[in-house]
């Protein structure tokens, strides 16, 4: 990550927006009513980059704004010396030799840090792209990611960003599952939906 540059772009973003927590946006999506005095940013990071904790966060907080950090377990629970690997085969473009302990993706513990000052949600669970008709792939990628994050943090996240996936409405099967996880939102590549 270009820290200077991240700098930059965050101390713009916070001059002008307010940062948006979970339920800013459940109250926003419930009644269509912006609930803050300034309009909101959500800087989102996906995949769970080690750099997203080491280099994103400190300057999120150092300027006052919230991120939301779109995590997949899979590629978290990895070892270290396979996670390049991993990545390689799930679509997740890293940065060769970036940590010299070959970690690249956020640990449990530093998703832990995250959540609270920030959002840590799901990303699905292996940043597999989930076939429409494939129930069983389904249950795992959406359902499983959220055991996954109840298991570490202690609770279950209310916030599941699609990969390459439609809106709620869709797909009966899709919103099937997303309803078996307890999501609350749902991040599409066509808009943020309030679920529940």
């Amino acid at each position: 990550m270009r820290a200077d540059q991240y700098d930059r772009e965050f101390a713009a973003l916070a001059a002008r927006y307010a940062p948006v927590r979970e339920d800013h946006l459940q109250t926003y999506l419930r009644t269509n009513r912006w609930p803050m005095d300034r309009e909101g940013v959500l800087p989102v990071f996906y995949n769970g980059y080690r750099n997203n904790f080491d280099v994103a966060r400190p300057l999120l907080e150092k300027h006052g704004l919230v991120g939301w950090f779109m995590a997949v377990p899979g590629y978290t629970d990895c070892p270290f010396n396979e996670q390049s690997k991993f990545a390689a085969s799930h679509t997740i473009a890293t940065v060769p030799d970036e940590y010299s302990d070959g970690r690249s993706a956020l640990s449990w513990d530093e998703l832990r840090a995250l959540d609270g000052p920030h959002v840590v949600a799901s990303h699905t669970r292996s940043h597999t792209r989930v076939g429409l008709d494939d129930a069983a792939v389904m249950h795992s990628e959406i359902v499983g990611a959220q055991e996954d994050f109840t298991r570490e943090l202690g609770h279950p996240v209310r916030s599941f960003a699609w990969l390459h996936g439609g809106r709620y409405g869709h797909n009966r099967f899709a919103d099937a599952a997303v309803d078996r996880a307890g999501y609350e939102f749902l991040f599409s590549n066509f808009a943020v939906q309030k679920l529940r």
